[in-house]
């Protein structure tokens, strides 16, 4: 029988950290099924959260928590915090493209709020997703026409990851996902990396 417990340490961990965020998506999802959350069902996720401490370095995780423990700070959950708590659980597992709640796929992820001003000169940009403006090779041209330039991954020094309209459901899992939640970790170090959505980035370059 495969014993996961003989396999090295760091891949073990690695093992236990995917399965337990797999298990809070699961929750997530049964949670978003009516439609509806209610103050019982918040308080259960955010202790079940806190009981698990293999998540508790995941900083989409992190602000997860923090929106549900701020929304139930007062003991209840009104309209306006169950509509953000619906949205920040839409928001984690990624959303169906069905859902009438969210309108956009970029829309669900850790966005500035407020978007900031967009400059190019002698400013590093990611790019992830799948742009409406075009295919990768142009959305790059678009950048160092304007005197940006464009890097492969999510570093320290990167000012802005730009996000596609268009990605994957499952975008926690996939690279995509990896450079958003690698751009979130650098930002929560005090790194001040922008994460704007294509639209956004879209208005600075037809202006």
């Amino acid at each position: 029988m495969f014993d996961v417990d003989s396999l090295p340490a760091s891949f073990n961990r690695g093992y236990r950290e995917e399965r337990t965020a797999d298990e809070l998506i699961g929750l997530c999802r049964g949670l978003l099924a009516d439609g509806e959350v209610n103050a019982a069902e918040a308080r259960f996720l955010v202790d079940w959260i806190a009981r698990n401490r293999d998540l508790h370095d995941d900083p989409l995780v992190a602000a997860l928590y923090r929106r549900i423990d701020d929304a139930l700070s007062d003991g209840v959950l009104d309209a306006s915090e169950e509509a953000d708590l619906l949205s920040a659980l839409h928001g984690y597992v990624g959303g169906e493209a069905d859902d009438p709640v969210v309108s956009s796929q970029s829309t669900w992820l850790p966005l500035d709020n407020p978007a900031p001003t967009i400059t190019f000169p002698n400013k590093l940009f990611v790019v992830t997703g799948t742009f409406v403006f075009g295919a990768r090779r142009l959305v790059v041209q678009a950048i160092e026409q304007r005197g940006g330039t464009v890097g492969a991954n999510v570093r320290k020094d990167t000012d802005a990851l730009i996000v596609g309209e268009t990605a994957s459901r499952d975008w926690l899992h996939s690279s995509y996902g990896h450079k958003i939640m690698k751009a979130v970790e650098y930002r929560e170090k005090g790194h001040p990396i922008a994460i704007v959505a294509e639209a956004h980035w879209r208005s600075f370059v037809d202006s």
